[in-house]
């Protein structure tokens, strides 16, 4: 291992791949998780002890998953009874019972109010694509699912239909130049007694949303986060303690607190698998939400997580959603089977973990010539967890003709869904230094403190 001192460069021929190489100041503290350069383990306290009955926690684990791509929140959960939505939606419409001999797995699964599920007025409105069985038949039948439609960031403050402009205004939080880091890490700044391993954004980079002055690291996978550089994260300590008495200060600090977070992780022990009979599939989403159930299990501190899950794009041939092979109906799926299973996985600890999902903007109403859909405005979110009041959320246009150039009118501002997850189970107090050119709401309701 070679290590230099200087401040602003790389040595020639210096990475910080997980293929190894030199190590200089620089990279070194960037050097935790699969290529990231995001790590700033500092002012560490006392570990925090994961919620009890006896000892509940601060706040919730937030969970955000973002459909990269802008996800068709109409394929998702469709008003499948509208006149409109048929007549615009001749091909990938989601049909209702009546339609078939047998709808067996082919109709749309209604959303109705009734047992677990709160009475809200819009019950029997809407239905999940017929892929959609897992989280129909376990959370929303529980009762623990919420359901937001018509949501996103009102054309007032961005009517933008670029994906790279629009991710950045969500995960920002506002479209204001003037903020440069993430609604996550602006709410973890605002927390006390963050520890460790506070935050974690899935992937080898750091999404946006956690980017910022609280402490976030990026991670691949459990089993490969370590410091780049080294065959293992044995030798990584053993030369890392070494550097101690030799480099400056804050070279110093880093690796002290990097060896921590390595620590704490290498700590964990044996992946002792889903719990709770929870069955994942093999798919990216499914493995990253089967790490973070094992890291809130773990203890280790976490308090906001960030997941990507993209390939929504889909201006082409989207499919029946009756046809099992078509693409629309199988992506639903894996996310159904995904969410689905990290609720069950969770057992107990559900309570004091929430999810939301969020993508960029919504697809047009109509279907276009291509039998897919362009970029539009309004989408659907989730909210999952055992302190989410299971229904729908937040109003809907009388028909779907309503809105700007064929598009779902936004009604309901994603920052209002967010912000009561964040103050209600998250333990925020300032969702203005959250979301700074928002307008703070009354809570739609969707969660119980």
């Amino acid at each position: 291992m070679t290590l230099t001192h200087d401040t602003d460069t790389v040595p020639s021929g210096a990475t910080r791949s997980a293929e190894g190489g030199p190590l200089s100041r620089r990279s070194f503290m960037g050097l935790v998780g699969a290529g990231t350069t995001a790590l700033g383990v500092t002012g560490l306290g006392a570990r925090m002890a994961f919620a009890t009955p006896a000892s509940p926690s601060s706040g919730d684990v937030i969970v955000v998953v973002f459909m990269r791509g802008a996800w068709d929140g109409l394929s998702v959960v469709a008003p499948y009874q509208m006149p409109t939505y048929k007549a615009l939606r001749p091909t990938i419409r989601i049909k209702e019972p009546a339609e078939f001999t047998d709808p067996t797995g082919k109709a749309g699964l209604p959303l109705l109010d009734g047992g677990a599920v709160a009475p809200f007025p819009l019950s029997g409105t809407f239905a999940f694509n017929p892929s959609m069985t897992h989280l129909h038949q376990g959370a929303w039948a529980d009762g623990h699912l919420a359901v937001v439609h018509a949501a996103g960031m009102p054309a007032s403050e961005s009517s933008t239909r670029s994906h790279f402009e629009a991710e950045q205004y969500w995960e920002k939080g506002t479209r204001s130049l003037n903020v440069t880091s993430g609604f996550l890490n602006r709410y973890l700044s605002g927390l006390s007694g963050l520890e460790r391993l506070s935050a974690v954004g899935r992937g080898s980079t750091l999404q946006t949303s956690l980017q910022g002055a609280a402490n976030a690291v990026s991670m691949g996978s459990i089993s490969g986060f370590g410091v780049t550089g080294f065959p293992n994260n044995t030798q990584a300590r053993t030369a890392l303690v070494g550097l101690y008495p030799h480099g400056p200060q804050l070279l110093e600090e880093t690796g002290a607190d990097t060896l921590d977070v390595v620590g704490l992780i290498a700590g964990m022990g044996a992946d002792p698998g889903p719990q709770n009979g929870a069955t994942y599939g093999p798919d990216d989403l499914s493995n990253n939400l089967r790490e973070v159930a094992r890291l809130i299990r773990a203890d280790v501190g976490l308090r906001a997580v960030a997941i990507d899950y993209g390939g929504w794009d889909t201006h082409s041939t989207m499919g029946r959603p009756e046809d099992a092979g078509s693409y629309m109906r199988q992506r639903t799926g894996v996310v159904s089977q995904a969410l689905q299973a990290f609720y069950t996985d969770l057992g107990a600890a559900r309570d004091e973990v929430t999810l939301v999902t969020m993508s960029e903007f919504g697809r047009t109403i109509g279907e276009n010539g291509s039998g897919g859909t362009d970029h539009g405005r309004g989408n659907v979110m989730f909210a999952l967890g055992g302190k989410v009041r299971g229904g729908v959320y937040g109003d809907f246009p009388a028909t779907v003709e309503d809105g700007p150039e064929g598009d779902l009118t936004v009604m309901t501002d994603y920052r209002r869904v967010v912000s009561e997850i964040l103050e209600v189970r998250g333990g925020a107090t300032n969702p203005t230094a959250i979301f700074p050119t928002y307008t703070p709401q009354a809570p739609l309701g969707l969660t119980v403190s």
